[in-house]
């Protein structure tokens, strides 16, 4: 008899993880028919529970769950935290850069798995919208501001870089700038905005995967990045140097920082909006190459999540 599945996550957060979530409940309905599904916030007895969320709260807040796909963005627990490494029987993360700071706090990883994107994003949209935009950011504003979006404000802002910003961070009205709120655009427009811009700029200072550059390679606009975890383990496009790194405070733990400077971040997009047609194309094809070859892989491996799935 087939299992019920429950795939637990953070609902009700702003953010990738829930999205994450529903992702995994479209792929395992329409692409492996499992119809018996659901998404909640907590473990249900009688499912097989997998657990798509942050790894090392999950872990101190004894999240259970059958099977574990879960990243982490540089946290790391305080001393006083009581960290359940054995908390799940199976445990996959989304990047080598997680692998090894899972396996350093004691945690058993048992492979990498890359998050699942729409996979309409490989259409070819690029073909038939055409440009509107030099760039487009896309990012949740949290209290460290690890997206670095206020550095992306004031740059799009001091040199009227035509942009589109998905982010609910405050950006004063300019005729060169269209703003969308984080979480209230749907998929399809999503795409659009994408595929209508040449760049996207991210600027994160660590990240568990970074979503929006894969979608942006899907659908070949070409990232520029910050050349730290976990987005450069993958990532095709123009890397942003850092400068260093340090732990610094921020979710109420410790998290792992890479220095961004504005300097670096500017050069990055003058070169970017300088390239010529033929570059520009070139390494748009790449990223879409790239993104293809990525989802591939994560097809291939989604059944590990599933019960009986490493026989």
């Amino acid at each position: 008899m087939r299992v019920g599945i429950n795939i637990r996550t953070c609902l009700g957060a702003f953010g990738s993880l829930p999205y994450c979530a529903k992702l995994l409940l479209d792929f395992l309905r329409n692409k492996m028919y499992i119809d018996d599904i659901v998404v909640t916030n907590e473990y249900i007895p009688n499912r097989w529970n997998i657990i798509v969320d942050e790894a090392v709260s999950s872990a101190i807040y004894d999240r259970k769950a059958d099977v574990a796909w879960v990243d982490t963005p540089g946290m790391l627990p305080l001393s006083y935290h009581k960290v359940d490494t054995d908390i799940w029987s199976k445990l996959y993360t989304t990047s080598e850069f997680n692998k090894q700071l899972l396996e350093e706090l004691g945690f058993k990883v048992d492979g990498v798995i890359y998050r699942l994107i729409d996979d309409r994003l490989f259409y070819p949209l690029k073909e038939y919208v055409g440009t509107k935009y030099d760039i487009i950011t896309i990012g949740k504003h949290c209290m460290c501001d690890r997206k670095n979006l206020r550095m992306q404000r004031d740059i799009i802002l001091s040199r009227r870089i035509k942009s589109v910003v998905i982010s609910d961070i405050w950006i004063p009205k300019r005729p060169w700038i269209k703003q969308y709120n984080f979480g209230s655009i749907s998929d399809a427009l999503k795409a659009r905005l994408l595929a209508e811009s040449r760049f996207l700029l991210w600027t994160s200072f660590v990240e568990g995967f970074g979503m929006p550059v894969y979608e942006a390679m899907a659908i070949g606009t070409v990232p520029i990045y910050t050349d730290v975890p976990a987005h450069n383990e993958f990532a095709v496009g123009i890397p942003i140097k850092a400068n260093g790194k340090a732990k610094g405070f921020c979710y109420g733990t410790r998290v792992i920082k890479w220095y961004i400077d504005r300097k670096e971040v500017e050069e990055a997009i003058d070169y970017a909006l300088g390239m010529g047609r033929e570059e520009y194309e070139d390494l748009s094809e790449k990223c879409r190459e790239k993104a293809v070859e990525m989802y591939n892989e994560t097809v291939d491996k989604i059944k590990l999540l599933l019960p009986g799935g490493d026989k």
